[in-house]
């Protein structure tokens, strides 16, 4: 019997103390992958998480992901030369045309993102205050995609 694929269900990544600090979800009705983050962040597992990320993308076909920082903590400022020199390009091979990101306009991490975006990633990269936001912009850029 195989894995249940990600529309089924919501996959929990846990760090090595057994705290969780990702969900990973696909819902039959969203064009993208949602990443919900929680807790304090540690760059080496997010790394992990982005790049279990790039399977998903594969296997399901899916063009966008949505990535909820709003509920979490932690510098990630070298998370950004890890996205821009490794990720990205496997990421773009996978077929992802662009990533929501939600962050707390306060957090360290929103400048973070503000600077990612300026980069040429082979992507849309765009950084939002809320869910709803970002949400709506994927809905737009997904049926742009279509047309």
């Amino acid at each position: 019997m195989g894995r249940e694929p990600l529309t089924m269900k919501t996959i929990e990544f846990k760090d090595s103390t057994g705290n969780t600090f990702a969900f990973v979800r696909k819902d039959h009705d969203k064009p993208w992958i949602y990443i919900q983050w929680v807790g304090v962040l540690k760059v080496d597992e997010i790394k992990k998480v982005m790049t279990q990320n790039i399977n998903f993308l594969k296997e399901i076909n899916c063009q966008y992901v949505l990535s909820d920082r709003s509920k979490s903590e932690g510098n990630l400022f070298e998370l950004s030369h890890f996205i821009e020199h490794k990720w990205a390009s496997s990421a773009v091979e996978a077929g992802l045309r662009g990533v929501a990101n939600v962050t707390a306009p306060s957090a360290p991490s929103a400048f973070t993102s503000q600077d990612l975006a300026s980069r040429v990633l082979g992507f849309e990269f765009k950084s939002f205050g809320s869910l709803e936001e970002a949400e709506a912009w994927l809905i737009e850029c997904s049926s742009m995609a279509r047309h």
